[in-house]
């Protein structure tokens, strides 16, 4: 293997675009001769290209390694499916098992993303743990990460949207504020397109509950602005109840109620169990707390 041809694993597996890679570096024809191992670059281009692919040198050269020795058996996915199901789930044992997992995982690799997800691991712990610590280190890491990251691919977004349960309004802002969600790819990404759906979704959550309504409309703005696929069901689902979710936040409950029902009717009707009942959960949620705040308001005028 050359090391174009990772180069290009890498970048396929974190969802960046070639141009992103290449622009204002290479011409186009001579970086997918790169990628295709019929050349190889300068030292300087080299790190440019890694620069923008957010991969430490370090990593990088581990990686190569390995792979030429034909030593690397990657579980990450495998890791990342059952952590989330074990933290939807509570199991407190198994997310404590697979963090000594991803602990070794690292050892054997030194690649970055087995850490952040043994990060991910640690706060989670710390979330269902009985003496409810802090999880500001491991949310500065994981910020640390992503702020560094010029680009966001699939990698960055999966990170952000498995991290979200660490960030409140105020961390998810200061992460953000600068953020470029509008970028206009020169190829469509289906996948892309949920994961940046997905994290918006889950940014505006965030300020309807610490009800922050100037940021609530600004990222809903940035919802409603990015286009999706027409076939894409799973991204204009999620607008669609975010649009029912957002007219409840602004005070019209019997519309936002309506809105929000014919969209679970459709969700009844494709089999789109999962996210039935993650919406369910949210909108419980974001009633619940807006119940309280009203309640609240009421004992401050009493």
């Amino acid at each position: 293997m050359k090391t174009g041809e990772l180069i290009k694993d890498i970048r396929t597996a974190k969802g960046i675009k070639a141009k992103t890679v290449y622009d204002n570096l290479l011409s186009r024809s001579m970086y997918y001769k790169y990628e295709s191992g019929l050349v190889e670059t300068t030292a300087d281009t080299f790190l440019h290209i890694l620069d923008r692919l957010n991969v430490e040198s370090d990593e990088f050269a581990v990686l190569f390694k390995k792979i030429m020795q034909r030593q690397v058996h990657y579980h990450y996915g495998e890791y990342r499916d059952d952590l989330l199901r074990s933290f939807r789930d509570g199991n407190f044992t198994e997310i404590r098992a697979l963090e000594k997992k991803l602990e070794r995982g690292y050892e054997e690799t030194h690649l970055l993303r087995f850490y952040n997800l043994q990060l991910i691991a640690r706060a989670m712990k710390k979330k269902l743990g009985r003496a409810n610590e802090s999880t500001l280190a491991e949310r500065k890491e994981i910020a640390h990460y992503l702020l560094r990251s010029k680009h966001w691919g699939h990698y960055e977004y999966k990170l952000l949207s498995d991290a979200m349960f660490m960030f409140d309004s105020s961390s998810a802002e200061k992460l953000l504020q600068n953020h470029e969600w509008l970028e206009e790819d020169d190829e469509q990404d289906l996948c892309l397109e949920n994961l940046k759906i997905k994290t918006l979704c889950g940014t505006i959550l965030l300020f309807m509950k610490s009800d922050k309504k100037e940021h609530t409309a600004y990222y809903y703005n940035l919802l409603s602005k990015i286009n999706v696929d027409s076939n894409n069901i799973y991204a204009q689902s999620n607008k669609r109840f975010f649009n029912g979710l957002k007219t409840i936040y602004d005070g019209d409950y019997e519309q936002g109620i309506r809105l929000i029902s014919e969209i679970f009717s459709l969700y009844q009707k494709v089999g789109l169990d999962d996210l039935y009942r993650e919406h369910v959960a949210i909108l419980q949620e974001l009633l619940s707390t807006q119940l309280q705040k009203k309640g609240t308001r009421r004992r401050r005028k009493a």
